[in-house]
């Protein structure tokens, strides 16, 4: 299949977006929505089948980024599979699926102190939506795999600089656990957490500054997921 193929067709005219609802959870200022059933069935495994190794082999582990930039194993902290598969044309045709589920004051982000951090804001500084990061990182959970609670890093490229991760679910049958759990404090045993659950073809979009979350433990079944960010640049 040609990489052209790929989301070639038109969205499902079942897809729909609600917001992930953070009403007294103590983040309640924090963004983020699923749009349900943007992909097909057939889109999510030619997705998948641009990386699934035709042998059978297992998956690299994947890394962490150290204070250092060196990318270091820390199984105690993440443990799953990953392969980055780069392509701007893939990139491209999900961002045209995804802008029309996004509301304009995230397409165009003004004074959005909570989103861009402070600097942006009180110098009224207007971002926006450019392109999707070409650096697709395909995520393989099996039984046992996790990613324990952290904030996804804002990351600055060429001028530009990611605010917002999507995460794209490949497939849920068969699967338990492997939640997107968002919470007010890591440390906290007792945290309230706010789940989004696995479910082929929908995209969860968040606001990566200040928004802890953890890939839950996965107990049975496998766990397909496609991570990019949302690169805004400025205008």
């Amino acid at each position: 299949m040609k990489l052209t193929d790929i989301l070639s067709g038109p969205t499902p005219p079942t897809a729909s977006v609600k917001p992930v609802h953070f009403k007294d959870t103590g983040i309640d200022d924090k963004w983020a929505v699923v749009i349900e059933d943007l992909l097909t069935p057939t889109e999510c495994e030619d997705l998948r089948s641009l990386v699934e190794p035709l042998d059978g082999e297992p998956w690299p582990a994947a890394t962490l980024t150290a204070y250092s930039g060196l990318a270091v194993h820390q199984q105690e902290t993440r443990r799953c599979g990953r392969i980055i598969f780069s392509s701007p044309v893939v990139a491209e045709a999900l961002l045209a699926r995804i802008m029309p589920f996004l509301p304009e004051n995230i397409t165009t982000l003004w004074n959005a102190m909570d989103i861009t951090g402070a600097i942006p804001a009180v110098r009224k500084e207007r971002w926006q939506i450019s392109n999707l990061s070409e650096d697709l990182r395909f995520l393989k959970y099996e039984a046992g795999d996790y990613f324990k609670p952290h904030c996804d890093a804002v990351t600055s490229i060429g001028g530009k600089r990611s605010f917002l991760t999507v995460h794209l679910y490949l497939n849920h049958e068969g699967l338990e656990g492997g939640a997107t759990s968002f919470m007010l404090d890591y440390k906290d045993p007792e945290n309230n957490y706010v789940k989004v659950d696995p479910k082929a073809g929908s995209v969860l979009v968040f606001q990566q500054r200040d928004l802890y979350h953890e890939g839950s433990l996965v107990t049975k079944g496998t766990k397909y997921t496609v991570r990019t960010d949302v690169l805004y640049e400025k205008v």
